[in-house]
């Protein structure tokens, strides 16, 4: 058995770290609420850029004398050569298995897909150290977008995205980002970006609300709002200009609620972890407590025996 003084010593780390942890767990969940908040505040203005593009699209189509020969760059589907993966991980750990769930389901893509060259973009530091050991290049790694992104902080994503697109470096772009479905369950999805569609953005900005939790109630009550056919649009100066400066807008908002769920899966994963290890703490805790009690009665009980022996040889 140990002496009670080692004990004693590894009880009060235990405890430090349990203190530690709890913490964390306390502050990863104020963040992933935060981040959810955030992501929904931004549904309805979201909503209406969708419902203006997809009138756009219809008065481009029906208008035979000037639209129909328009092209629309980030919506083409093109032989795919070159394709730029982003991957969404973090910059920090002690988030559970949140960066090997997004690592995984990269290798999964690269073995499913092998459809010519890649590059990638990568999104926090942790997926850094894979794209090097699979000699993928790395066009650029953005760190540090903070606990909650502000849409002005993906502009030099989305412009290095949208310009490698249109100028032919890459044909099409995917994502691989965490989903947030609840608190206790996060889905690690592969999307693509571009060419663009509209309602894969649409399906994108619904799945922002999680299926359990403070926030679940918005989930039945907004839904994408379609175009109604008897509402007249005067647009400055063409259609073919407004759809030309709200495709790129679409994408970057796409991005936004991408990196967004990300941010509220990693706290969520952190404070789980978290709350693990601060339960793990205080068993352990207990166990040293009554492993030093032990100690400390067998100590005690040693002493009693040695002074009654040496009482009963003085006698």
């Amino acid at each position: 058995m140990q002496s009670p003084q080692h004990i004693k010593s590894r009880l009060k780390s235990v405890k430090n770290i349990g203190q530690i942890t709890k913490a964390m767990e306390v502050v990863s969940a104020t963040k992933m609420r935060k981040a959810q908040e955030v992501a929904l505040r931004s549904r309805p203005y979201a909503f209406k850029a969708l419902e203006l593009l997809e009138t756009l699209m219809r008065v481009m189509a029906n208008d035979e004398l000037r639209m129909k020969n328009v092209e629309l760059k980030l919506a083409e589907k093109r032989e795919i050569k070159n394709t730029l993966i982003v991957i969404v991980a973090s910059d920090r750990g002690l988030a559970g298995a949140f960066n090997s769930q997004v690592l995984r389901m990269v290798e999964n893509f690269f073995k499913a897909d092998a459809v010519g060259s890649y590059s990638a973009v990568l999104v926090g530091k942790k997926s850094q150290n894979y794209i090097n050991k699979k000699n993928i290049p790395v066009v650029q790694m953005f760190t540090g977008f903070g606990d909650f992104v502000l849409p002005e902080e993906i502009e030099p994503l989305e412009q290095l995205v949208v310009k490698g697109f249109l100028e032919g470096t890459w044909d099409r772009v995917m994502t691989v980002s965490t989903h947030f479905r609840s608190t206790l369950k996060q889905e690690t999805l592969v999307r693509q970006l571009l060419p663009l569609d509209v309602d894969k953005i649409a399906e994108t900005v619904k799945e922002i609300v999680p299926e359990q939790g403070r926030f679940s109630e918005a989930r039945p009550q907004e839904t994408f709002p379609r175009s109604r056919l008897g509402v007249e649009y005067i647009f400055e100066p063409d259609p073919a200009s407004a759809v030309s400066a709200l495709l790129p807008h679409l994408v970057k908002m796409q991005l936004y609620h991408l990196i967004l769920e990300a941010n509220a899966s990693e706290h969520s994963a952190r404070m789980v972890a978290m709350k693990t290890a601060s339960d793990n703490a205080g068993e352990l805790a207990d166990d040293l407590t009554l492993e030093f009690n032990k100690a400390r009665q067998a100590s005690i009980t040693k002493e009693i025996i040695e002074i009654t022996s040496t009482m009963n040889a003085l006698q």
